[in-house]
């Protein structure tokens, strides 16, 4: 076993701030994360997402230049096993040694009406206000990331830091009637012309990475939350926080900045529809949604069994870390179990669909 010593969180560079953010589930709520790849209930959809905070954690944490990363949770009781598991346990004790500051936030901006899918993706601007308030350097940089991304090159990526004034995103080429959780770049837009000038179809805004001063990343909160009452006051309802980003973006209440040249949403498995990067290795950000519960998960192992020289090795390599994260193909194992996991998740659906028709 190889483990680094402990990070000594002073000697972090300073001017640029890593954040990550995990809303855990009670198991009395409601909730549906069709990419999870979890089993157990909230406890086992924490500890998948973990597995991710994990190792994205390692990805920035084993370089030679490490930066200040923190991980915002409603979790108030790290060592509660019963809502994160025993191993949910261990990997926060494996975030702490690495240097991560864990923040406390509870989830003051969940939706006026249940939601069920994604119930928790407007934690995000929880996980702002909990990172940022008045004794923040108001031009100091934060980068806010969905759990299972990979830090390929940091450098590439915080070299392209957007301008004061805006803030940074991933731009996703959705084609214009793509469903996206209930709605479409169209419909959105065609609703945000209802409430100002708006582009149809709408520029979508992802998730997976938001970026910018302290400044301009509390004046989106701000915002976003003025046009989320505005919506309210209509009767209407934003699902997800990549609707309500982009309907922002699309009024001009935030201005968005494209950085698709250093992050990507990279979709690995054989059964997707979604366009393909012509050169992965070329970017600093990999999101890859459909390695939660496979890649991710064998290196959140790894990094738990203390095999750091060679996470070393693969994080610096990107062709060695496109192996790692199925990001230049997967073999037939991992094509039988993609659709294993495919097939439990139609049935489980069909299922639920099945007692709520009974019920109703």
């Amino acid at each position: 076993m190889d483990h680094d010593p402990p990070v000594d969180t002073a000697t972090l560079r300073a001017g640029d701030t890593v954040v990550q953010y995990l809303y855990v589930h009670t198991p009395e709520e409601r909730f549906t994360y069709p990419t999870s790849r979890s089993t157990g209930g909230s406890a086992g959809l924490a500890m998948r997402y973990l597995e991710c905070a994990l190792t994205q954690a390692a990805s920035l944490r084993l370089r030679s230049e490490p930066r200040e990363i923190v991980l915002v949770t409603n979790l108030r009781d790290l060592n509660d096993a019963v809502a994160v598991t025993p191993r949910g346990v261990r990997m926060l004790e494996a975030m702490e040694s690495m240097g991560v500051r864990i923040v406390f936030a509870e989830y003051a901006h969940r939706n006026r009406l249940p939601v069920e899918s994604y119930a928790s993706s407007r934690y995000l601007l929880d996980a702002v206000n909990a990172v940022i308030d008045d004794s923040t350097d108001p031009d100091h940089r934060f980068w806010f990331t969905d759990l299972d991304c990979v830090w390929v090159d940091p450098d590439k990526v915080f070299a392209a830091a957007p301008e004061p004034g805006s803030v940074g995103c991933v731009h996703i080429l959705y084609p214009p009637d793509w469903n996206i959780e209930g709605t479409t770049p169209t419909r959105l837009g065609e609703y945000g012309r209802e409430l100002g000038d708006c582009p149809v179809p709408v520029p979508w805004v992802g998730g997976e990475l938001l970026c910018g001063t302290a400044r301009d990343l509390h004046k989106m909160v701000t915002d976003c939350d003025e046009l989320d009452e505005r919506v309210g006051e209509r009767g209407g309802e934003i699902p997800a926080e990549e609707h309500l980003l982009s309907l922002a973006g699309g009024l001009g209440v935030v201005s968005f900045v494209d950085r698709s040249s250093v992050a990507w949403r990279i979709h690995t498995g054989p059964r997707h529809e979604a366009p393909d990067h012509h050169d992965p290795a070329s970017l600093g950000l990999w999101h890859l949604p459909s390695e939660k519960g496979l890649a991710f998960r064998r290196t959140a192992s790894a990094v738990l069994a203390g095999r750091e020289r060679r996470l070393r090795r693969d994080f610096e390599d990107p062709v060695r870390a496109m192996k790692r994260f199925n990001v230049d193909g997967a073999g037939l194992m991992r094509r039988v179990r993609d659709d294993g996991w495919l097939a439990l998740h139609r049935l489980r659906r069909e299922l639920a669909a099945r007692t709520q028709a009974a019920v109703a």
